[in-house]
C-alpha cells in the first residue's frame, strides 16, 4: 500500500515522486493480490511522475499485464515474468538500475 500522503495529492517534488515510485516498486515486488484502490493509487503515482509518454505507456502496460495475470490466476511462472518486466520498467523510470536497487 502507498503512504497516506499519496491519497491526498500527487507528490510535487522530484524527491517525493522518487519516493512514491520506490514505494510502488516495493508494492509490486511483494504483490500477491489485486485491489481496485491499490491499482488506482499505483496509476496516480505513474501519472504524477511527469515522464515521457513512452515511459508512461510502457509502465502502465506492464502493470496492467502483471495485475491481469494475478486476476486470471495465471501460472506462477507467468506472474513472476510479468512482475519482473514491470519492476524493470519502474527501475528504468526511476533510474534505479544504475544503483543496483
Amino acid at each position: 500500500m502507498l503512504p497516506e500522503a499519496m491519497n491526498d495529492a500527487a507528490p510535487s517534488s522530484w524527491r517525493g515522486r522518487r519516493t512514491a515510485l520506490g514505494t510502488l516498486r516495493r508494492r509490486v515486488a511483494g504483490q500477491v493480490s489485486v485491489g481496485a484502490a491499490e491499482g488506482v493509487e499505483a496509476r496516480r503515482v505513474l501519472f504524477s511522475l511527469g515522464r515521457l509518454s513512452a515511459d508512461l505507456h510502457a509502465a502502465l502496460g506492464a502493470l496492467d499485464d502483471f495485475e491481469r495475470a494475478i486476476l486470471e490466476h495465471e501460472d506462477r511462472v507467468v506472474i513472476e515474468a510479468r512482475r519482473l518486466k514491470c519492476l524493470a520498467i519502474l527501475d528504468r523510470m526511476g533510474g534505479l538500475e544504475k544503483k543496483g536497487n
